[in-house]
């Protein structure tokens, strides 16, 4: 672990290294919203040029900053689809390694958007990836959510212009809303209105902090409620709350909350404040555990048969995991999770009817996965 923590360091080192710009252009037009909209500013959907097609690649030991530049000689690279996970561009066995990918493709940009705001918005993982124009690494407004840069002074107008995309590890993130690699007009454009507010839930000895996260409008959602534990063992929920605002632009409410003590009657607590709010579907709420709330959730699905169903990260073996009867049960591992794996033998010998078993290594967005969990 502590290696691939390492290789992940220097890699992102090296790409740091070759120095980034922000070129800042004209400011967009606003825009009028409908209800249960906010506006961001970001590159266009509709005057772009789609980056999503057949890019150079290559997998390389070490990066190198003449790989942006445009006059690199990328002749003997193979061409995929990009962006595509790994397994989908014939790199499987790189799958889960801090390996370094690069990516570059020539686009020509039409002279008319010289003196307009253009941006580019590439990062096929924003997490793990760089994006260089014309040899300049540029760094995102905002991420992960609709990463864009403004790139209006670095272009060649009517003129061909080299785009590079490193990734690191699968290198592909996908969220709502967000929109396919691009480059085009920078302009106003309206988005799901996504709330997120800090609450406590009163449990059994005590309280837990937890954040509500959801859209600005709409009734009778479906909700999850996010119990895990990091590495510390203690209760967490700043780390879910990125992936909340990704399941708010689908629809959905999230309730992380970090409970003090794993206990099934501090996620029962949490499902009790959800069934509360007048925007909640009570008969559509689903428990996701990691790590040891993977336990935590299980347990308390048992004690309520009201819960739809049961999403487990990384979760240990939980013998009373039967008496959830025909509910769903999502399982997620990754390829080389102790736990994962262990918990993958043990269940397959259980009599239990599983709704699915997904690894890592399947490509499938926490959001979609869990979305599956809350629709059956």
């Amino acid at each position: 672990m502590k290696a691939k923590c390492i290789l992940v360091t220097i890699a992102l080192a090296v790409v740091s290294a070759s120095g980034c710009t922000s070129a800042i252009g004209p400011s967009p037009t606003p825009l009028i919203l409908a209800e249960g909209q906010e506006a961001i500013t970001d590159v266009s959907l509709t005057n772009v040029i789609e980056l999503s097609g057949l890019w150079r690649y290559q997998q390389v030991e070490m990066f190198n900053a003449e790989m942006t530049e445009p006059d690199y000689d990328d002749s003997g690279w193979a061409e995929v689809q990009a962006p595509a996970s790994w397994s989908e561009q014939g790199l499987k066995e790189l799958v889960g390694q801090a390996r370094v990918v690069v990516y570059r493709r020539q686009i020509q940009v039409p002279a008319e958007w010289q003196g307009k705001p253009v941006g580019i918005s590439a990062w096929f993982n924003p997490y793990d990836s760089s994006v260089f124009v014309n040899g300049q690494r540029v760094e995102p407004v905002r991420k992960p959510f609709a990463p864009y840069a403004d790139v209006s002074g670095l272009l060649k107008y009517g003129q061909n212009n080299t785009i590079v995309v490193t990734t690191i590890y699968d290198g592909v993130l996908e969220m709502a809303e967000v929109g396919p690699a691009r480059l085009g007009l920078i302009e106003q454009r309206a988005v799901t209105q996504v709330l997120q507010e800090d609450v406590v839930i009163p449990v059994e000895g005590g309280e837990a902090d937890a954040a509500l996260v959801r859209p600005a409008t709409g009734q009778g959602l479906p909700a999850l409620v996010f119990v895990s534990t990091g590495s510390h063992g203690l209760g967490e929920k700043t780390e879910w709350l990125e992936l909340a605002a990704d399941l708010a632009r689908q629809g959905y409410v999230s309730l992380p909350v970090a409970l003090k003590i794993q206990e099934p009657e501090g996620a029962l607590a949490a499902v009790s404040y959800l069934r509360s709010l007048s925007f909640v579907d009570p008969a559509h709420i689903v428990l996701v555990g990691a790590d040891r709330g993977g336990e935590t959730v299980i347990l308390a699905a048992i004690q309520d048969a009201r819960i739809a169903g049961v999403v487990v990260i990384s979760g240990p073996p939980v013998n009373e995991i039967a008496q959830l009867g025909q509910r769903p049960i999502l399982l997620l591992a990754a390829e080389d999770d102790r736990r994962g794996l262990v918990l993958g033998v043990w269940c397959y010998n259980k009599p239990v009817r599983w709704k699915s078993w997904l690894q890592a290594r399947v490509r499938l967005s926490p959001c979609r996965a869990m979305g599956m969990a809350l629709m059956c």
